[in-house]
């Protein structure tokens, strides 16, 4: 049997420390606790955990202060804030920071187990659909949503960002999707015509987009290095005097989930990440949650968070 994980959990709240850590017990050897940040980094420099999974506001070094001084003492170990804040500055400032994972303490029961086993798997695990601004440095960011509502008002922000800032933000969506999009950025007196026509803002149809990548059931590397080539015209074509990072967000391989092709599903994910480490793209793939409920999908999810750098939960998952 392989040696289960070993976690050190610090927080400054007892009652909530030794429920945590019960409910982590279940599936990881937690080896410490700890009530402040100075105990918390004595114990990981002793102990070796592969995983912290620090408060932000503890006594004797906060959170922040805490993984710094881990990294300074040259620790392999991944750290996970557990937290009451939400906001995404402090997401955003944990990123920058270096952590794996963030995790709202009203989200602990759903999400923390999740965020230790990405943080293992060396990928990122954010709270919330409000997040995805905040992981650009990820390149590859898988989006899990179950409410369109949601989904469609985070992914107009994060659109009427880029565009706002003169980059430029390629959509490869559904017919509906776009609609969506472009009604919530016209609310914003955002003009999608003049911006269309400078090829700042770029739409495509995920369906036929899908058809021109595919030979036969399989995904074309070529055809796809084909579609980026164009894209990587559209960067370097930028208003910016400088090139610009293009953003892309698309749901191509949502198609080919439902229809049971997992393969080219996967294929297609793994090749995004190639050609997003070598060009500087931010990609954004997004699933609705119910694509993996199925009893042949189930068992995908995984695979499908492998193949990103960050995965952002929607709330109300």
């Amino acid at each position: 049997m392989l040696p289960r994980p070993r976690v050190l959990l610090a927080d400054d709240h007892a009652p909530f420390l030794e429920s945590v850590s019960r409910r982590l017990g279940t599936a990881f050897d937690v080896v410490a606790t700890a009530a402040s940040g100075r105990q918390a980094v004595d114990l990981a420099m002793r102990l070796r955990p592969d995983v912290a999974v620090l408060d932000i506001a503890m006594p004797d070094g906060d959170g922040f202060e805490t993984l710094e001084q881990l990294r300074q003492g040259r620790l392999e170990t991944k750290v996970v804030f557990l937290t009451m804040h939400g906001e995404d500055e402090f997401v955003a400032a944990a990123i920058d920071a270096g952590a794996h994972g963030y995790v709202v303490k009203s989200r602990v029961q759903s999400d923390l187990v999740s965020a230790i086993h990405h943080a293992l798997a060396g990928r990122l695990f954010l709270p919330s659909v409000t997040s995805l601004s905040t992981v650009a440095g990820s390149r590859h960011t898988l989006q899990l949503h179950a409410n369109d509502t949601l989904y469609l008002d985070e992914l107009s922000r994060l659109a009427g960002a880029t565009l706002r800032s003169g980059e430029p933000f390629v959509l490869v969506t559904s017919e509906a999707t776009r609609k969506g999009v472009e009604e919530r950025l016209k609310a914003r007196h955002m003009n999608l015509d003049r911006l269309a026509e400078r090829q700042q803002y770029v739409a495509h149809d995920s369906e036929l987009a899908l058809s021109q990548v595919l030979r036969g059931s399989s995904v074309d590397t070529q055809r796809v290095a084909e579609m980026i080539g164009g894209l990587e015209r559209l960067r370097l074509a930028a208003p910016n005097r400088t090139p610009a990072r293009l953003t892309l967000f698309g749901d191509m391989a949502v198609s080919l989930c439902r229809n049971g092709n997992f393969e080219a599903m996967l294929e297609l994910e793994r090749i995004w990440s190639d050609l997003t480490r070598a060009l500087p793209f931010f990609t954004v793939c997004s699933y609705p949650i119910e694509c993996f409920f199925g009893p042949e999908s189930l068992n995908l999810l995984p695979n499908v968070c492998a193949a990103h750098g960050a995965v952002v939960h929607a709330r109300n998952l």
